[in-house]
C-alpha cells in the first residue's frame, strides 16, 4: 500500500523536502515513525522525540484526524492514507 506523509514547519527544512510517499504492508503510525527515523536518523528523531517517545507538543494527524483520539501510534493505516506531521513551533 501506498502512504503518504506530510513535514510541516522546521521539519521541511531540516529533512529537505515537504511530503514523500513510501511502499509498506499493513502497518500503523508506529511503523511509518520507525521507517522515518530509520531514513532520516538523529536528525529527525530530536525534533519529534524525547526519552523514547513522541513530544507531547507534536501533532501527527491520519487524514486529517489527531491519532490521539484514534489510537495513538498504533493507529492502523490503510491504502491512500495521508500523515502529516507538525512539530513544536516557538515564537511569538
Amino acid at each position: 500500500m501506498k502512504i503518504k506523509i506530510e513535514f510541516f514547519a522546521i521539519l521541511r527544512e531540516i529533512l529537505g523536502m515537504s511530503s514523500m510517499e513510501v511502499e509498506c504492508e499493513g502497518t500503523t503510525i508506529e511503523d511509518i515513525l520507525n521507517l522515518l527515523l530509520e531514513r532520516f536518523g538523529s536528525v529527525l528523531e530530536n525534533v519529534i522525540f524525547e526519552g523514547g517517545r513522541l513530544k507531547d507538543m507534536v501533532k501527527i494527524l491520519l487524514n486529517g484526524k489527531d491519532i490521539r483520539g484514534l489510537n495513538g501510534l498504533n493507529t492502523e493505516l490503510k491504502d491512500g492514507d495521508c500523515i502529516s506531521i507538525f512539530p513544536p513551533v516557538a515564537g511569538g
